[in-house]
């Protein structure tokens, strides 16, 4: 028994590789926390895995393919200390017909997929929907995305809204995108809308506007985010503005620059890993940074990261971070 589960185990990777494909990613820090509003935050400082992917894909034949991708994270929270635990990401099936496929399972929503893809530094820090609690990178359902014309895309997922957990409730969630493309120019018209567990209507609107160009690249985004009132919770509206700028300077080196302004109180963000906000007042979030590309598929970026609350209340927070991302295929 023994020496046929030994033969299992050397034999697995191989037979993992003939029949599809192994990938995927890690960045992380080494961090300082130079001031902030939470004095057992201050002055923390050390090194975390913000993010690991290991992702499995197989493909079943010229229309069927899946995925199963896992994720794990150092806590965030300046105050757990535990072993990475990986969960699942992803796992989904997928059909491909023409320019159109279909996914059943666990995939990423359209929320922030393709803001994140145009920014390209996710490394950095999450889009501002993610940052900011007030929306979910993936749900399980079922979803369509493709071309309508060589301009035109749609991304559709209706999900059961609970995220990469598990359905709590009788309510669903559907989310749509509408994407707009033709270089230099792309628009995005996001929207989606469900119910929670305290039957509390949740709606969304987003838009993006992004330009990319031979050595530079911008996005404006605007993020509406209105939950109404439920079982003994009150409306809770939400407003961000953010722009960002990525300019090549030269062929290994991007100068990175992000402003988001929330308008209102954010009841969600007390509990954001890494960058715990204020619950307080709006406040602006900057980052600046430079990415230099040390070798293939290997980026260091040393970045810094600021809040500063309306009124000046609470004290502002500032992170410095050494950023090394890094992906393997």
């Amino acid at each position: 028994m023994k020496r046929f589960i030994f033969l299992l185990l050397i034999s697995l990777p191989s037979f993992l590789f003939s029949q599809g494909s192994i990938s995927g990613y890690m960045f992380g820090d080494f961090y300082y926390v130079l001031s902030h509003h939470d004095t057992l935050v201050e002055g923390q400082n050390g090194f975390w895995a913000r993010r690991i992917y290991f992702t499995y894909d197989y493909k079943f034949s010229e229309n069927f393919f899946t995925r199963l991708r896992f994720e794990a994270n150092s806590p965030g929270d300046f105050k757990t200390s535990s072993n990475l635990i990986p969960y699942v990401k992803d796992a989904y099936l997928g059909a491909k017909f023409s320019n159109h496929n279909a996914y059943f399972g666990i995939s990423p929503t359209p929320t922030w997929e393709f803001i994140e893809t145009f920014w390209g530094y996710r490394a950095v820090e999450k889009t501002p929907g993610d940052l900011y609690k007030i929306g979910s990178s993936r749900d399980f359902g079922i979803a369509f995305k493709g071309d309508i014309t060589s301009f035109l895309s749609y991304h559709f997922l209706l999900g059961n809204g609970e995220g990469t957990k598990s359905e709590i409730n009788k309510y669903k969630r559907g989310y749509l995108s509408i994407l707009f493309k033709k270089e230099p120019l792309f628009l995005e018209l996001y929207t989606d809308y469900g119910q929670g567990a305290k039957k509390e209507d949740v709606k969304v609107y987003q838009s993006f506007l992004g330009l990319k160009f031979e050595k530079a690249v911008f996005g404006f985004q605007y993020y509406n985010y209105d939950k109404g009132q439920g079982e003994g919770k009150e409306r809770v509206r939400i407003n961000v503005f953010s722009f960002f700028s990525n300019l090549n300077i030269s062929k290994k080196i991007t100068f990175l620059l992000r402003i988001d302004r929330m308008n209102e109180k954010n009841p969600f963000i007390g509990r954001v890993d890494y960058i715990p906000f204020s619950t307080e007042n709006p406040f602006f979030f900057y980052i600046i940074g430079f990415d230099f590309k040390i070798a293939n598929n290997i980026n260091f970026i040393p970045n810094f990261e600021f809040v500063r609350y309306k009124d000046k209340k609470p004290k502002d927070t500032s992170i410095l971070k050494l950023t090394i991302f890094y992906v393997w295929k």
